[in-house]
């Protein structure tokens, strides 16, 4: 393990090997003269606008744009995948390649998925919101256990592995020890260091310290949270390591959160959850809309990209049918005239 201050080393080069290398990509883009006004980046005849960056930036979720932009790294990345496409496209352009069979379709596919999102992103834009302070204080006041942060539990346990002894061994160990535990809960570290397995018992001596904070397996947590009382020992727990016996050490009352500290997060939840109903309900109204298909062409989909000479479980019954049926028909008696 790196000791911290190592760590913060590592970072500090890290950060300035990154920065280094973006002064360096600035300082070439500037080597060749000063650039018009909005151009960020120039490269083999093309160059890159503020007005591309916003567009590429508009692909990203609105909540982690400033957070992508805030690295040297990434913004160096981004013009230089910009300045890539843009010259392999002028090299497309100038072989005439936009006029090839199928890349208008190609294009204009494009355009709609991106006209698409746009659409969605102005509904979102233009609906008018309602206010759902009210809302959210009713829901509070109906899921108060959503607002519950738990006490710090604290507690030690055994735990006794059938890996290398099998079930029914780990069983009868790990039922002696539940039955000293609860005979005797005060000399309950002496029963981890001579029956548990648990690698990390020389260091912590069997304490497991906030238990409810989710960084234990569902059921040893749950097993943890049922203890009421310090000194309490919990039935056998089973668990994808083995068997634990548990003791309560301490536990510290459950809070709960006051609606004004949970108030902005919970009217943004809901707000966020009434916009998207909205989208799902519009976008829903236009699949509802009347449809007229064509089965053939439909059907037919199911083999236009196999390659040529592909043999489908249906194609080969239907073959195996006629020939059975052309058969049939060689074997039937010549009919009378």
């Amino acid at each position: 393990m790196y000791s911290t201050s190592r760590i913060r080393r590592l970072r500090g080069y890290t950060f300035a090997a990154t920065l280094l290398a973006f002064t360096s990509f600035a300082c070439a883009q500037d080597a060749g003269g000063s650039l018009p006004p909005g151009v960020v980046a120039e490269q083999g005849g093309v160059q890159v606008t503020l007005t591309d960056i916003d567009a590429y930036a508009a692909k990203i979720p609105e909540k982690d744009r400033a957070g992508f932009f805030d690295s040297p790294k990434r913004i160096e990345d981004s013009i230089m995948t910009l300045l890539l496409r843009k010259q392999l496209a002028a090299e497309a352009r100038k072989a005439g390649l936009e006029n090839a069979p199928g890349v208008q379709a190609r294009i204009e596919a494009a355009t709609e998925d991106t006209l698409a999102q746009v659409d969605i992103e102005h509904l979102r834009a233009t609906l008018k919101i309602p206010s759902f302070d009210e809302l959210a204080h009713e829901y509070y006041l109906s899921h108060p256990d959503q607002f519950v942060v738990p006490g710090e539990i604290d507690v030690e346990h055994v735990l006794v592995s059938s890996k290398d002894r099998g079930a029914d061994a780990a069983k009868a160990i790990v039922g002696k020890v539940e039955a000293e535990a609860k005979a005797h809960p005060d000399q309950f570290d002496a029963l981890v260091e001579k029956y548990s397995d648990d690698p990390s018992k020389k260091d912590n001596h069997g304490l497991i310290a906030d238990v409810a904070s989710g960084k234990v397996v569902p059921a040893f947590a749950k097993a943890a949270k049922a203890l009421k009382k310090p000194g309490d020992i919990s039935p056998i727990v089973r668990t994808e390591y083995g068997y634990h016996v548990l003791k309560l050490v301490s536990r510290k009352p459950d809070t709960q959160r006051t609606f004004a500290d949970v108030k902005a997060q919970l009217v943004e939840k809901l707000r966020n959850d009434w916009i998207d109903q909205q989208v799902a309900q519009h976008t829903g109204d236009m699949r509802g809309k009347p449809l007229n298909a064509s089965p053939d062409l439909v059907a037919s989909l199911r083999t236009r990209y196999m390659p040529p000479g592909t043999v489908t479980p249906e194609m080969a019954q239907k073959a195996a049918n006629e020939a059975a049926a052309k058969k049939d028909a060689d074997k039937a008696p010549a009919a009378k005239h």
